[in-house]
């Protein structure tokens, strides 16, 4: 995403978003990971895995730039 052509405004709604989403997929992984007798296939784990990491780099990117500003 091209980060400099978005206002500060613009780039703080969407850190907030992000942040909302990763606090949200982060629960419910904690919600479908402590489910005792539930059997989680790896792909599953996996996936949500690889939906934590993408959203923390995207708040790590609007972070970064928004220090530039």
């Amino acid at each position: 995403m091209e980060w400099e052509k978005l206002s500060k405004e613009e780039l703080l709604e969407r850190l907030a978003k992000a942040k909302e989403e990763l606090e949200e997929v982060e629960e419910e992984r904690m919600f479908v990971l402590s489910q005792t007798g539930l059997h989680v296939s790896g792909g599953t784990v996996r996936k949500y895995e690889e939906e934590v990491n993408r959203l923390r780099e995207l708040v790590k990117a609007i972070e970064a730039r928004l220090a530039q500003m």
